[in-house]
Formats: structure tokens, C-alpha cells, sequence
């Protein structure tokens, strides 16, 4: 219960927002020329992707791909003159009121809007709650429509007895998609906009970002706000679960859709790529309120979305190619990794003396058992004098070893010991971190009980003195990497250097913190041909998302527990959601992170999360800083022998696993792939959340079942040899196979020899 009455203190109401800051366009591939025929009923725009038609009245759109097949068509249904609306995400993840949403063309809501968020706490900048109440009106009829050099802007009636209208433009643009843009005229009391489509029979969606519940998000709500911290209950689970309405999946404190790392894009088994581009706050419903109709609806008057017509493969390439897709890594920066955390929140909390001293504990354990060691992190590195992190650098590098640093978006003073206190004072001394209405640094409570200020990246001056930070990380210390952390913690009434505030920042934050980084990164590796590892933590991958600026990501504070929620059975789910879309560089912490309701990773799990990161993109361990980390050699010598066997099957792979990187870059098919992307018409393969494909031609299946001794396994269409033992299976079938605590079951298609 301590989780819940921490999570009850404290929150703040949200503002209005003005712009966003712009970040560099994402690679793409040219816009193809497009013809319009304004046809009298109907308009046709089409080119070699496809064709976009609109009847004029009754209001419908439909898209067609480039074999003129009908992909995604509006709905038809239309509203009364009083349609009341309610959407609401209730407090602490429950789902029991019913929502009202009108699924209709181009749709709007006249009414207000409650989006309180916390203060302090770990879950700082989360939704206490978040509600959307009033009428809502939708578009009727084409009033007017014209040509233009890029597409067709219209002027659509609606059945708002105040006369509103809505102007929308629809056109080609790039990554083979076409865009249509709306907005309510006039605007004022519009506090939702958003359109609905039919939902054809089996269809299915995935993407979507780092989400723990779902591979295919068919029948669910998902609320497109990024959202630091949530956990499953640990011990608490059965109560919590039942209680929330939200079973197995619940996540404490904003339900089980809530993620650290959004995108609004995602593939439909119908046949196209959808993709919101904003930055504001969303929702989708996909079948959850109504069985025949899926709704997209942000806060706010306009909208803008692309769709992308297409089979799976190329829905993939088109989304990833929009959003920004992570930088190929050395093979070396994939790992084997360990991290040294420091201790914090606990009677052995960490000192520098008491810091540097395990440093050094954990060379000598490198040395004396020989390990198969590729990175190592140490996160402390700023509460050591200078000197004495360049001296573990060099030892490292003598090593071979990368040495990877640590940095945070906030300065902060609290007992993380990853900043000095001074950095704190010198940041909103000078005015480099955000502020609120008055023009006052804008505090908030940090994770570690402190106090905190998110630094401005729209700030020239701030963004100049963060280049000295990284700079001296890479370029005098010689670091090779570093972890990029935290971003989440943005609340709406924020106001920032450039004029934006919170309400379009809280998602877009991370981006330009991500992309600001990059900048510098780029400069360092033309400049001396190095070549930087940097992770993050929050993520917001819409059009021009962070995915382009980042080398991989890791998936936030997963719990050190066997759970679906948030523990060791979230991960692939999480991994096979991002990983669609262009954010493929999946960084688990072996072990998990967030252990103070759980207790710290038995062997057992440990041994599990090892393996199960064998056959990821990155094999990195990190543990908690509250109960401590657990290194291989912690658990004794079995243990230790069956993480060095994880550790050789992920180097064996690792060739593997950058070339399926390297062409992803071209493809946008992730290296480590949901079995719907190779099988899509199989409708096992089309749920399957705790599988996945590593290329065309190898299955894995970790095991993830606290106690197990066997896995039961589903294989698609074709021939599989189990890897340990040489036995073939002829699929589709189900089989169950040995998995004895040192193995990992996984399969290679008959004739192939992938690593």
C-alpha cells in the first residue's frame, strides 16, 4: 500500500500550449506526382501508391492501394443533433467507465478538458487522471473543394448548429503515404478533434511503441501521453489486478497501455500503415467501444495523420522511414554488457570511496573469470574526481572493453549521485532549465526524493553548455557511450525558451533532447571517426520522432519479478511493439531495475532474463541501485556458467543481428521481428506475444514461466530444427520442447545456418 499513498501526493492542472520546436526532417523518399479529377459527387487523387476518393455527400474517404483495392475507408454512421461525449482515463489505471465517442467523419468535441499530473514522486509528469467532456458535432457534406499544386483543400459542413466548418486538405507526401490535415473553424470551446474508420473483420494492429499488454492492439484503448515508471503490483498483483478490472497485464499507476516510449504509427493487417502526427495528446479506440469502428482523437482543434497503403512489409519501411530509424551500432556496443548503478535509497547506499571501490572489484571479477565482457557503464562516474574516471576508462580500453558513461535530461538535487550538486545551481542560475508562468525555474520532485529542473533544449545557451557536458564525457574523459536517461518528466503548464509549453512538449521533449544530442555525437564522429553508443529512455517516435537521433533504447525500470505487467514476460511484447516502427535497438536490463516491492532477481530469473536477452538486439546487465547490483559472479559458480553461455550464444549471434540491422536501415524491418511480420496470414502468428523471428530464419521462444522445465512452442508453415537438440518439426503445429535452466529454446528453418 506504500506505492499507492506515495503515488496520491501531489499533482497539478494542464495549460494551454503554443508551438512546437522543430527538429530536423527525417530521411525520405520523394513525394510522387499526383492527379485530381473534381468530380461533380466525387474527388479522385491518385498516384502510383494509390488513390484517395472522397464522396462529397454524404461525407465518406476512402483510400485505395496501387492495385486499387480499398484499404481504409471512413465510417458512415452519423451523429444526432445531441451526441454527448466522455472520454476519460480513470485514476490509477481502472477501466469502468464507459466511453462516448461518436464514430463519424472528421468529428469534434465543444466541451472541456481535466488533465491533472503529479508533481513529485517516481511517477512525476504522469496523468492523475485525464478527461475529455461535452457535445460532439461531425462533418456532413463538401461545400467546397480546389486543386492545388500539392493535393485538394475543402471546406467540409458540419452539424454543429453554430456553423462551424472544418478545412481539410489531403495530399501525397513522403515514404509513400498521403496526409490529410484537418481543422475546426472556428476553434474556440474545441477540445478534441478526431475521425473514425470501419474496422474490417480479424483486423489486426501492432506497433504503437514500447507497450507491455499487446502485440495486436485490436479491441484496446491506448492513451499516446508518455508515461514514467508504471509497474506491475508485485506482491499486491491479485488484488490489484481484480480490483482495476484489468487482470494480469495491470500496471500501477496508469494502466496496462501506459509506456515510457510512444508512437502513433502502427500496421494494419488490412492492409495499410496509419501514422498521427502530433504531438499533442491522443487516444486510439480500436474496437474497444464500438466492434464495427476504430477512432483516432487528440486534444485540440486540428489534427494531421498519414496513411500509408501497403502489405505489412512495406507498411514497415513506409512508418520507420517517417519516423526515423536507430543507427547501427559497432557489434562490440551489442554487448556482452554490465553496468555498476549506484546504490541509493538504502543503509549501503553508495559514497565515492565505497563507488570507485566496486569499480574496481568488478575489473578484477572481468580478469580473474576470464569473461566474455564487450561494455561496461558506470553511472557514478560524476561523484569520482576526473581523474579517476579517465584512469577506469584507460584501464577498460586496455581491456578492450567500451566504456560507457551516464547522463541525465533534469539537473537534480537528490541522493542519485549521478550529477554534482553544483550542476544543479549552476543550470538555474544561468537559466537553462524550464520554467513555469512566471518565469521562475520550474521545480518538480525527482525519483530520488529531491528537488529537479528539466533542462531546456530549446534554449541556445543551454543547449551550448549541455555540448560541454557531452564533449567532456567523449572527447576528455574518452568515453565511448553513454546511458541517456529519463525525459518524461514534462508537465503541461511548462514553458520553454522558444514559446512552447507542456501540452505539446511532454511528448516532444524526449525527441529534441535525443536530437540535440545527436547533433553533438555527429559533429564528434565526423570530426575524429569514433564511433558514440548512446541509449535512451523516453522516446516519442511520431513523424520525425527520436528514433532517427538514437542508437537504441532501453525499455524504462522493468520490476525484477516473473510478471506480464512489467517484469521479465513484458519484455518481448515490448520489444515486438517499438521495434515495428523504427525503434529496433531493444536494451533490456537483465534482471530487472525496480525491485523495492519485489525484491531483488533470484538465479533463477536472473538466469531466465540472461537467456532471453541471448537472442535480443543488446545483452546488457544493470539491476536495481536500491537492493544493489547483482553481478554473474554474485549467485555463485552455476549461475555465472550459465550467464557466460548466454553471453557466447549472443556474441555467436551478434554478426547476424548488425547485418539485419544494417538492413533495416534501407527495409524498415526490424532485425528482431514479430512472427506476423514473416507470417502475416497465419492467425497464430498474428497473436503470438512471447516468440519472435531474428531475420527470416531463426525462432526464438525464452522461457519466462517462474519453474519451468519445459516450453510449449508454436512454429509456422515450413521445416524447424530445434537448435540444442537437431530434432525437425514440421510446422504449422504446436510442440513442447526441453528447457532446462540453461538453455534457451530456439529453432532454425531446415537447410539454413544462421549463426
Amino acid at each position: 500500500m506504500l506505492l499507492f499513498a506515495v503515488f496520491l501526493s501531489g499533482c497539478l492542472g494542464g495549460s494551454e500550449s503554443t508551438v512546437v520546436a522543430n527538429t530536423t526532417t527525417v530521411s525520405a523518399n520523394s513525394v510522387q506526382p499526383v492527379q485530381v479529377d473534381l468530380g461533380e459527387q466525387t474527388i479522385a487523387m491518385s498516384n502510383a501508391n494509390g488513390r484517395v476518393e472522397i464522396v462529397k455527400n454524404p461525407l465518406r474517404i476512402s483510400f485505395f492501394n496501387s492495385a486499387d483495392e480499398l484499404v481504409l475507408e471512413q465510417v458512415s454512421s452519423a451523429g444526432g443533433p445531441l451526441s454527448p461525449g466522455l472520454s476519460i482515463d480513470e485514476p490509477l489505471g481502472s477501466d469502468y467507465v464507459p466511453r462516448m465517442l461518436l464514430n463519424a467523419p472528421f468529428s469534434y468535441m465543444v466541451g472541456a478538458e481535466l488533465a491533472p499530473q503529479l508533481r513529485a514522486t517516481p511517477w512525476v509528469g504522469n496523468y492523475l487522471t485525464q478527461a475529455l467532456v461535452g457535445i460532439q458535432y461531425h462533418g456532413t457534406e463538401v461545400l467546397e473543394a480546389k486543386e492545388t499544386s500539392t493535393g485538394v483543400e475543402m471546406t467540409i459542413a458540419t452539424n454543429d448548429p453554430t456553423g462551424r466548418v472544418i478545412d481539410v486538405e489531403i495530399k501525397p507526401t513522403d515514404n509513400n503515404s498521403f496526409e490529410v490535415h484537418m481543422a475546426v473553424n472556428p476553434a474556440q470551446g474545441v477540445v478534441m478533434v478526431a475521425d473514425s474508420f470501419v474496422l474490417k473483420q480479424e483486423e489486426s494492429f501492432y506497433g504503437f511503441g514500447g507497450r507491455h499488454n499487446a502485440v495486436n492492439q485490436r479491441g484496446n484503448l491506448l492513451t499516446n501521453f508518455i508515461q514514467a515508471q508504471n509497474i506491475g503490483a508485485g506482491p499486491l498483483a491479485p488484488v490489484a489486478n481484480t480490483a482495476s478490472g484489468q487482470g494480469e497485464g495491470y500496471m500501477f499507476p496508469s494502466g496496462p497501455d501506459a509506456a515510457y516510449y510512444i508512437s502513433t504509427a502502427f500496421a494494419s493487417s488490412g492492409g495499410y500503415g496509419f501514422m498521427l502526427d502530433s504531438t499533442r495528446p491522443s487516444r486510439y479506440d480500436l474496437g474497444a467501444s464500438n466492434p464495427q469502428a476504430w477512432q483516432v482523437n487528440v486534444s485540440g482543434a486540428e489534427m494531421s495523420y498519414l496513411v500509408a497503403p501497403g502489405g505489412e512489409k512495406k507498411a514497415l519501411q513506409s512508418l520507420s522511414g517517417l519516423q526515423g530509424r536507430h543507427r547501427v551500432p559497432l557489434q562490440a556496443d551489442l554487448g556482452p554488457t554490465l553496468s555498476r548503478a549506484v546504490r541509493v535509497l538504502s543503509a549501503q547506499a553508495d559514497d565515492a570511496a565505497s563507488y570507485e571501490a566496486k569499480i574496481w572489484d568488478d575489473i578484477a571479477q572481468m580478469d580473474a573469470f576470464k569473461l566474455p565482457v564487450k561494455g561496461y557503464v558506470f553511472e557514478g562516474w560524476e561523484i569520482l574526481p576526473r581523474e579517476t574516471s579517465k584512469t577506469i576508462i584507460e584501464a577498460l580500453h586496455d581491456r578492450n572493453i567500451r566504456a560507457y558513461l551516464y547522463i541525465r535530461n533534469y539537473v537534480g538535487i537528490d541522493v542519485a549521485n549521478t550529477e554534482r550538486p553544483e550542476t544543479f545551481t549552476e543550470a538555474l542560475q544561468e537559466g537553462y532549465v524550464v520554467n513555469d508562468a512566471a518565469g521562475l525555474p520550474y521545480l518538480f520532485g525527482t525519483p530520488f526524493g529531491g528537488l529537479g529542473a528539466a533542462i531546456d533544449f530549446t534554449n541556445p545557451e543551454a543547449i551550448a553548455w549541455w555540448e560541454g557536458r557531452i564533449r567532456e564525457m567523449i572527447e576528455e574523459l574518452g568515453a565511448d557511450g553513454f546511458m541517456q536517461d529519463f525525459g518524461e518528466h514534462i508537465a503541461l503548464d511548462m514553458y520553454f525558451f522558444d514559446g512552447s509549453t507542456g501540452e505539446t512538449m511532454h511528448n516532444h521533449y524526449p525527441t529534441v533532447f535525443h536530437q540535440t544530442t545527436r547533433k553533438i555525437i555527429d559533429d564528434i564522429e565526423r570530426k575524429t571517426g569514433r564511433h558514440i553508443f548512446f541509449w535512451t529512455r523516453a522516446g516519442y517516435s511520431g513523424r520525425q520522432g527520436s528514433s532517427g537521433f538514437e542508437s537504441s533504447n532501453f525499455p524504462g525500470d522493468e520490476t525484477s519479478d516473473w510478471s506480464r505487467a512489467s517484469g521479465i514476460a513484458s519484455l518481448t511484447t515490448d520489444m515486438l511493439s517499438r521495434g515495428a516502427t523504427g525503434s529496433y535497438g531493444y536494451n533490456t536490463d537483465i534482471g530487472g531495475y525496480f525491485d523495492f516491492h519485489t525484491g531483488p532477481a533470484d538465479a533463477e530469473l536472473y538466469t531466465r532474463w540472461s537467456f532471453w536477452a541471448a537472442l535480443s538486439p543488446v545483452f546488457r546487465v544493470h539491476n536495481s541501485s536500491s537492493n544493489g547490483v547483482r553481478m554473474p559472479w554474485f549467485y555463485g559458480e552455476e549461475t555465472l556458467a550459465h550467464w557466460r553461455k548466454a553471453a557466447q550464444l549472443h556474441l555467436k549471434a551478434a554478426p547476424l543481428i548488425i547485418k539485419l540491422w544494417d538492413e533495416a536501415q534501407s527495409t524498415g524491418v526490424p532485425p528482431v521481428r514479430a512472427l506476423w511480420v514473416e507470417y502475416p496470414k497465419d492467425e497464430r502468428s498474428r497473436q503470438e506475444d512471447q516468440q519472435w523471428m531474428l531475420g527470416r530464419d531463426v525462432l526464438v521462444a525464452p522461457v519466462v514461466v517462474q519453474g519451468a522445465t519445459t516450453r510449449d512452442v508454436y512454429l509456422p508453415q515450413g521445416c524447424w530444427k530445434h537448435v540444442e537438440t537437431g530434432t525437425q518439426f514440421e510446422g504449422p503445429r504446436d510442440i513442447t520442447v526441453p528447457a532446462p535452466i540453461d538453455s534457451l529454446p530456439y529453432f532454425f528453418k531446415c537447410g539454413t545456418n544462421p549463426f
